[in-house]
């Protein structure tokens, strides 16, 4: 999916739901990626919930936005039990930096 993305594929989707998908370290990653190379830019909502992203997932997908990515992201539903400290803190520390300002709706 990411590989597909990152070439352009569904460039105009504006909803995306990725909940309950098993995403762990690795398939953030390459979301993450993906996104920080322009993929889904229109994106307005994004569900990641429930997945297994982790720390190291939630520091990539942060490093990604902090560069631009998901700027006109609106709706995030990021709710993960395994995203710790370290991960959060990196989240919160590009979000106070200006990265998806458009956001209206946070769900944790």
């Amino acid at each position: 999916f990411a590989e597909a993305i990152s070439k352009g594929a569904l460039n105009n989707l504006q909803e995306l739901d990725l909940s309950y998908n098993d995403i762990g370290h690795e398939g953030m990653k390459a979301f993450a990626e993906a996104i920080s190379k322009g993929a889904l830019n229109n994106l307005k909502n994004l569900n990641l919930a429930q997945n297994k992203i982790g720390d190291e997932g939630m520091e990539a997908f942060a490093e990604a936005i902090s560069k631009g990515a998901l700027n006109n992201l609106e709706n995030l539903a990021i709710s993960n039990p395994k995203i710790g400290d370290e991960g959060m803190k990196a989240f919160a520390e590009a979000l106070s930096k200006g990265a998806m300002e458009k956001m209206t709706v946070l769900h944790m």
